[in-house]
Formats: C-alpha cells, sequence, structure tokens
C-alpha cells in the first residue's frame, strides 16, 4: 500500500508540471546518521555501543496554480538484530492537494496547522492545532485570508486492523457504537497576526479535542526579529501527545508530555547572523487513574554565526514531572551543540554533539549529514 502512496505522490507532481503556469520545485537528498552510539544504564552500572544506522532520505515537493504535491521516505542500512545488517524503507510524510476551482481545495493527507501551533526546536506542531487530516480533506476560502476546512481522518496503510476505518454508519463490525470521525477548523491569516481554531472528533465525547491558537509575526509590525505564538489544547482522549514523536529521543532516553489540557507557547529571535528561539509545553496538572507523566517541557536554542558560511547552534531540552513529590519522575535533560557549514549554493554538511540524561542513565549520539537541496 505504501507502494501505491508514493505512486499517488508522483503522479499528481508529474500532472502538476502537465498544465501549471507557476511551477514551483523544491527537493533535498539527506544521507546522515542520528542515533544514539552510546547507552549507559545506571541500575546495571553498564554501558552498551550501537552502530547509529546510516538513512537516506529523499523529499520532493511541487506546488502550481491546481495541484501541490509532497513525498518524503527514507531508507535506512541498519543492524536491527545488534548483530546482522539490513536495509529498510519508509514513507515519513506525503500530501496533495487540489483545487478544482477558485476558493476550493481537496485534500489526502494534508497536515493544515496554525503558525500558534508551532514548536521550532522539536521541529514539529502541537497535533492538536492541526484543521487537516491523515484522510480527506476539504478546505473553501470564502473570503481574502481566511480558511475553513472539514475533514474525515483514516489510514492510508491497507492494514488489516479495522481500528484504522472511519465507520460511516455509526458501527463496527461487532456492532459496537463507534461514532463517525470528523473535524473542522479555521485559520485566519492577517498580516500583523494569525488566528487557528480546531475541533477534532467532533462527534465523539470521548475522544474530542479542541484548539485554539495565535501567532504573531513581527510583534504587530513593531519588532521585526521577533515572531511569537501561543495556543491552548483541550482534549478528551486518553493520555494524547503534542507531536508525532518524542519532545527528547536519545538513544533510548525519551519521552513526551501527555495532557487534558495544555499550554503552548514560542518565540523566535531572528536577526542576519544570530538567532534565539525558545519553546514551552504545559499540561495543567492532568492525572488519570493515578498515571502521571512529564507535565512541562521547554527547550531553547541559539545559533550564530561563527565565520562565512559556517554556523554553531547550542540547544538545551528538559522534561519535568511536576507531579505529588513523593511520585515525581526524575527529569529528563537533553544538551546538543551541533555545527552546520554551506559548502555552496545546494550543499550543506554538519555535525552535532546530543547527550540525554535521566537519573543515573545517558546516552550520547554524534549526528552527521550531508544534504544536498534546491
Amino acid at each position: 500500500m505504501k507502494k501505491t502512496i508514493v505512486t499517488l505522490a508522483a503522479i499528481a507532481m508529474a500532472s502538476s508540471l502537465a498544465f501549471a503556469d507557476d511551477l514551483k520545485l523544491s527537493f533535498y537528498n539527506k544521507l546522515y546518521e542520528e542515533d544514539a552510539i552510546l547507552q549507559h544504564d545506571g541500575e546495571a552500572d553498564e554501558t552498551k555501543k550501537d552502530f547509529p544506522g546510516i538513512k537516506e532520505r529523499m523529499q520532493a515537493e511541487v506546488t502550481s496554480e491546481k495541484v501541490d504535491a509532497m513525498v518524503k521516505a527514507t531508507v535506512t542500512l541498519d543492524d536491527y538484530d545488534d548483530k546482522h545488517f539490513g536495509l529498510q524503507g519508509k514513507v515519513n510524510d506525503w500530501y496533495v492537494e487540489f483545487r478544482p476551482v477558485d476558493k476550493l481545495a481537496l485534500g489526502l493527507h494534508t497536515g493544515i496547522y496554525a503558525d500558534g501551533s508551532a514548536l521550532p526546536i522539536y521541529d514539529d506542531n502541537v497535533n492538536a492545532a492541526n484543521i487537516g487530516s491523515d484522510g480527506f480533506t476539504v478546505s473553501v476560502f470564502p473570503i481574502e485570508n481566511l480558511r475553513l476546512a472539514l475533514t474525515a481522518p483514516f489510514t492510508f496503510d491497507g492494514s488489516e486492523d479495522k481500528g484504522d476505518i472511519n465507520w460511516l454508519n455509526g458501527k463496527k463490525e461487532d456492532d459496537e457504537q463507534e461514532n463517525f470521525n470528523i473535524g473542522f477548523g479555521a485559520i485566519y491569516d492577517h498580516e500583523l497576526f494569525q488566528l487557528g481554531a480546531s475541533v477534532q472528533d467532533a462527534a465523539d465525547s470521548d475522544e474530542r479535542q479542541i484548539g485554539a491558537y495565535v501567532n504573531l509575526p513581527k510583534l504587530f509590525g513593531k519588532v521585526e526579529p521577533l515572531t511569537i505564538g501561543a495556543g491552548f489544547a483541550h482534549s478528551e482522549a486518553v493520555l494524547p501527545v503534542i507531536g508525532d514523536e518524542d519532545l527528547i529521543s536519545v538513544g533510548g532516553l525519551e519521552s513526551c508530555v501527555y495532557y487534558k489540557d495544555l499550554l503552548s507557547a514560542y518565540a523566535s529571535f531572528e536577526m542576519e547572523k544570530f538567532s534565539v528561539t525558545a519553546e514551552m509545553a504545559y499540561n495543567l496538572g492532568y492525572k488519570k487513574d493515578g498515571y502521571h507523566a512529564y507535565d512541562f517541557y521547554s527547550a531553547a536554542a541559539i545559533s550564530f554565526g561563527i565565520v562565512e558560511n559556517l554556523s554553531a547552534t547550542a540547544t538545551g531540552k528538559i522534561l519535568v514531572d511536576l507531579a505529588d513529590e513523593n511520585e515525581t519522575e526524575k527529569s529528563l535533560t537533553m544538551g546538543a551543540f551541533a555545527l552546520d557549514y554551506d559548502v555552496n549554493e545546494h550543499n550543506t554538511v554538519g555535525a552535532e554533539f546530543d547527550v540525554a540524561m535521566h537519573d543515573k542513565d545517558w546516552a550520547i549520539a554524534v549526528p552527521l549529514y550531508w544534504k544536498y537541496h534546491f
């Protein structure tokens, strides 16, 4: 089925080539490794080495007057059983959006996020802000700068798992009640601000999630280098997570924030040779059946130019459990230092050092990459 997904995106790209008046193509090829090479188990007082895995990723995106499409896929070479090497492929992401007439867009697997939901260091958005979905989305643009969306989530993996089906008649095969999963939302994009709101799984009171976000580029036009975004999400689902991957992840040291009510925010100050970014997410005291996990996430990054074409970035992250003192989980922290060098207009290389710590456990990764892009 994933072969079909890649083919679908490729056909959409080829179709746009046929009739696009304002065709734009972007592409990158990235050869890299990023996984931990050393992991220490404090309780066992044991340190293990691991081959980090070599990854080859390609992403191509086409935008045009009528059709936009993107596909991103990765091939990994790794010793999956710590002894024998093998190759494995994965479609990381894709989408197709078709605009048959003015003010109407039809999308497959389309994520449409309010800018205020961004966590730029994490390099993702809060899921609650998505007015699209992994399924089928219809968007209309009734007035300038306003997008209204209606979406029906489902998967494209073709598995036999009936839990991946969005049931039209409100019932599964075993007659268990299951409301049709539908979501809707709006994003209004003004020159001085952006507002976004979403409701996911609107018909199911046990799964419904709502989000509201605001983004202030250039701080109302008063401070050009500064952008601030913030938002709030409320969920009735069981332990929802913020994004598609852990907020901190180095080897076996990885985790995220679970929530019922979530406050998130970011700030970015960017100049030509210097930038500072900060972000946070705070679970407003949610516990379920005595279960607790990390409640607060925060990260900060400073980037600066060293010499021409060479830049450095220092990053710090922390996950904190704010539960009762007798039950508090040890904080998970992560630090990183990266160097990036632009060889020329199309080629960039980089090296990084990552370390994560949780009580007496620690993990170290040394990510390296070469990226060709245009």
